[in-house]
């Protein structure tokens, strides 16, 4: 063994071996049987040259020797006596260590062979590994989940292999688990753990003279002495999963890995969770059906990747708004004014005044309409300019132009919908930052508008098609938040929307439309582990694209689409192991780019990778590696052109884990070491690679929003009675805090925050009670506990957010009627209710709302906001925590509370909320 693998370690004052990955548990046993020392080792067993005694514990010793007959570097594992002493237990080992030899499997340790000494010593024969064990490695720090992943599904993939021949590991530990110096795990002590069902002495022999460690990776049925099952193995298997990609060990009540990593998507705490069950009935069917699972949750975590990539990528090119035209500074200071010289220009004419106020009408369209271009085509033309700040200067000033054109027109439906379309924009923008909450909120308002302006009028296609898309924008964008019930639920009302689009019109929008309706509720049934539902959406998606492909021959966006599906298909049947359907639609995919983009794109790197991928799993690896090729070639080069980039690092990885794949299953054994090699290497690279590399901009950014925060806060000392100017503070202060936590975590925006309040407090408490300087203070306050509320510390949020509904609610009282102030109770009291809710205190939530329901009744008038839904959404949440009877009584007085305004008055989404209530109510 090499001289890093022979140093002696302390613990607790015994000698510990690096050794113990041959599998031993070392813990400190008194009860050990003396073990015979190498040179008695080999009298005893002649044809082996015996080296040295690597480890040794309870369950025995482990010896490095080399076979002399094959010159072969083998570890003999040599069991205490006193087992031998057993009834029957000689025979019963010898049959189940020839069992474990006839186990045939890469990524197994081989049993070469067994036997019994003179001295009465049983002994078996293993290949040696020049390595570590994993729990060595694990000791040293959690692993990136780009190791764990393929870690894991290799370690599933021996355990599949054992149980196809009846054979249960149940002992599947981090010490059993084998790395060899190129980082390939391998599973061992099979021919142990065979016993442990049929022999009981010796499960508690194993269980009992060994550490908590192995306790902790044994299923429940193990510890109460059930006996083993494939079961076991998969329960196992989820502790070991859990702690590759937490750290930790799932102990008593334990969260889902993604609340313990926020690398771990959510989309493990699922698969985790389930192999975590302990019933066994309610695990897996089996490990293959976990490895799956496991694999299409990682899967999954990739394609948020590239989601989240692609919103970067939405980001840069939306910043070139700016780099297009200087004009564009008449959309911030220069708008009114571009307006009013068009107006002066006609006054200017010997014209009527009816043409006066045509040119005015018509200089504000062409304002808007300038506006309305750059917002919409910035989303699929523009180039990057990296200009940050003028992308959320241009977005700022043209939401709020057309914000205050909507309040100006009465809320017409017009004006929701243009500044509905500004809103999706800014969320998109927002989303790109990191900034999830804010970008959900601006989606909802997109949505609350143009569902507003649909119910306005009669049935029209193209409006019930904007609500479909505003729908369509929610299921995406949470998806990438990992809420796929909630995508779900936003995927089928989008169908909803589309079918009725489609009734009315049949056009060729409508038409795609649904097809995009059902590919997204795919998605998420997909997500939601639902492959059934999600294969059937695909292809009634794939029947629209079809039929409009043979409508339109010649447009090439249908083929567009349809190739899009076939890798969406090509991955579902990867996760149903239907590998040759799985290789016909990644063939699909690859031809269609291969014929459009060449041999040279990124895109045929993606295209190829996939499609070697499927030859691979299909057995058919020669075919694969031309394939492999090409997409490695470009790969490298997208490294070479970008180094340190995150994204085209990890594709490289990509190519090169399928390349390590394809080589051994060809016996190519020194290139696939050559590809692990490299493949470490690139894991490294990517842990070191930031983020982003825009941490200039950044700073930029920072510098701007702080300076116009001083600013706007000079202004409001000077006036602190100016509404407009306590509520620019109050957006400018929110704006510069969201930054900080996107740019350097929660705990710099906590600190702005805090220093921003402290600004705030001798003025507050020089001011009126009921005048409009609350409003900045609210904002705050909720901002501060909205971070306390993230990190889950409710005993320290909830005194903030009972101080900014105090303030509030006395605004509120000043200027009765105000629905944005009315709208901001709400909001704060739903998170109040959650602080209360959190500290098993359900029935403060429920007098909270029953108190507000009162005094926010009287207030009249609507809202774009529609802060009653949103009252109703808050209360929904209390209900569920609330006794039977309480629950009933609290949804009668929201009940109440919304048909107030009579139920012909009702907005759609408070006819929604209702329907909500009259569910719960009945539950």
């Amino acid at each position: 063994m090499p001289d890093r693998l022979n140093a002696a370690f302390d613990f607790g004052g015994r000698e510990f071996d690096p050794g113990r990955l041959m599998g031993l548990a070392l813990e400190k046993d008194p009860a050990n049987p003396g073990v015979p020392s190498p040179a008695e080792l080999n009298a005893l067993l002649p044809a082996y040259d015996v080296q040295a005694l690597i480890g040794r514990g309870g369950m025995g010793a482990v010896y490095r020797a080399v076979q002399l007959k094959l010159g072969r570097r083998v570890a003999i594992k040599v069991l205490p006596v006193n087992l031998g002493d057993e009834p029957g237990f000689a025979g019963r080992f010898r049959r189940e260590a020839m069992t474990a030899a006839g186990l045939s499997h890469p990524d197994i340790v081989s049993v070469h062979d067994s036997g019994e000494t003179v001295a009465g010593h049983l002994y078996y024969v293993m290949d040696f590994v020049d390595g570590e064990d994993l729990a060595l490695r694990i000791d040293r720090g959690r692993l990136p989940v780009e190791q764990s992943v393929p870690l894991l599904a290799t370690v599933c993939g021996a355990v599949e292999a054992a149980h196809a021949r009846g054979i249960v590991h149940r002992d599947i530990k981090p010490s059993n688990i084998l790395l060899t110096n190129d980082g390939k795990p391998m599973l061992a002590d099979f021919g142990l753990a065979l016993l442990m069902e049929k022999h009981l002495e010796y499960s508690r022999l194993t269980l009992g003279t060994t550490t908590l460690g192995t306790l902790e990776y044994a299923a429940p049925e193990q510890l109460a002495g059930s006996g083993a099952s494939p079961a076991c193995d998969q329960y196992s298997l989820g502790v070991l999963a859990y702690e590759l990609l937490t750290g930790e060990l799932p102990r008593g009540v334990f969260e889902g890995p993604s609340v313990r990593n926020p690398a771990v998507d959510a989309a493990f705490d699922g698969v985790i969770l389930r192999a975590l069950q302990s019933d066994p009935a309610r695990r897996y069917g089996s490990v293959a059906e976990f490895r799956t699972a496991f694999l299409h949750a990682a899967d999954r975590r990739a394609q948020q990747e590239r989601r989240a990539a692609e919103a970067r990528g939405k980001l840069r090119r939306r910043t070139a708004v700016a780099g297009v035209a200087a004009g564009v500074a008449m959309l911030t200071a220069g708008l009114a004014v571009f307006a009013w010289k068009q107006t002066q220009r006609a006054e200017a004419g010997e014209t009527e005044a009816n043409k006066r106020r045509a040119a005015a009408r018509a200089a504000g369209r062409e304002t808007e309409g300038l506006i309305q271009f750059l917002l919409t085509d910035l989303r699929e033309r523009l180039e990057k300019t990296g200009n940050l700040a003028a992308m959320e200067s241009v977005l700022e000033r043209a939401a709020g132009h057309f914000r205050a054109k909507h309040e100006a027109a009465g809320q017409s439906p017009d004006t929701g919908r243009q500044l509905a379309d500004v809103l999706v924009v800014k969320a998109d923008v927002v989303g790109a930052r990191g900034l999830q909450e804010e970008a959900l909120e601006l989606y909802e308002e997109a949505l609350e508008l143009v569902t507003a302006a649909r119910d306005s009028g009669p049935p029209s296609a193209e409006h019930t098609r904007r609500v479909a898309l505003a729908r369509l924008d929610l299921s995406e964008f949470c998806m990438t938040l990992g809420r796929y019930p909630v995508a779900l639920d936003h995927a089928r009302q989008m169908v909803e929307q589309a079918s009725k689009a489609a009734a009315l019109d049949q056009s060729t929008d409508s038409r795609r439309l649904l097809a995009a309706a059902h590919r997204a509720q795919a998605n998420a049934f997909g997500y939601l582990g639902d492959l059934d539902g999600s294969g059937r959406e695909y292809l009634e998606a794939q029947a629209i694209f079809m039929e409009l492909a043979a409508a339109q021959p010649d447009n090439p966006l249908w083929p567009q689409e349809l190739a899009a599906l076939e890798m969406s298909l090509g991955s579902l049947a990867e996760a149903r192991m239907n590998y040759p359907l799985m290789l016909r639609h990644f063939t699909g995919y690859h031809d269609f780019v291969k014929r459009s983009e060449g041999t040279n794109s990124n895109s045929y790197s993606h295209a190829a990778v996939r499609m070697a991928h499927a030859l691979v799993l299909n057995k058919r690896p020669a075919e694969a590696l031309p394939l492999l090729t090409d997409a490695i070639r470009i790969a490298e080069a997208g490294v070479e052109a970008k180094p340190g980039h995150r994204g085209n690092l990890s594709h490289l990885r990509w190519c090169l884990q399928v390349f390590f794949t394809m080589q051994e299953l060809r016996g190519e054994r020194a290139s696939s070491a050559e590809a692990g090699r490299r493949i470490a290497s690139l894991d490294a690279a990517i842990a070191a690679s930031p983020e982003e590399d825009a941490a200039g901009l950044q700073d930029r950014v920072a510098d701007r929003l702080r300076k116009a925060e001083k600013e706007r806060f000079e202004k409001l000392v000077q006036n602190p009675e100016d509404d407009g100017a306590q509520f620019a503070w109050a957006m400018s202060s929110e704006d510069a805090g969201k930054h900080a936590e996107a740019s350097e975590g929660i705990d710099a925006a906590v600190r702005h925050y805090q220093r921003q309040l402290a600004k705030l407090e001798p003025l507050l408490a020089a001011a009126p009670p009921d005048t409009w300087w609350n409003l900045g203070a609210g904002y705050t306050l909720n901002r501060l506990g909205e971070l306390k509320e993230r990190t889950r510390i409710w005993a320290e949020a909830e005194p903030l957010f009972r101080r900014s509904l105090d303030l509030r609610r006395r605004t509120l009282t000043a200027h009765p009627g105000n629905p944005r102030e009315a709208r901001n109770i709400v909001s704060t009291a739903t998170r109040l209710a959650r602080c209360f809710i959190a500290q098993n205190r359900a029935a403060e939530a429920d007098a909270l709302w029953r108190g507000l329901l009162g005094e926010l009744t009287p207030v009249p008038g609507s809202s774009s906001f529609e802060w009653r839904a949103l009252a109703a959404t808050g209360i929904l949440e209390t209900l569920a925590a609330l006794e039977t009877d309480a629950a009933r009584g609290l949804a009668a007085a929201a009940r109440s509370f919304l048909l107030a305004r009579s139920e012909a008055a009702l907005s759609a989404a408070e006819k929604e909320s209702l329907a909500a209530l009259d569910r719960a109510v009945r539950k």
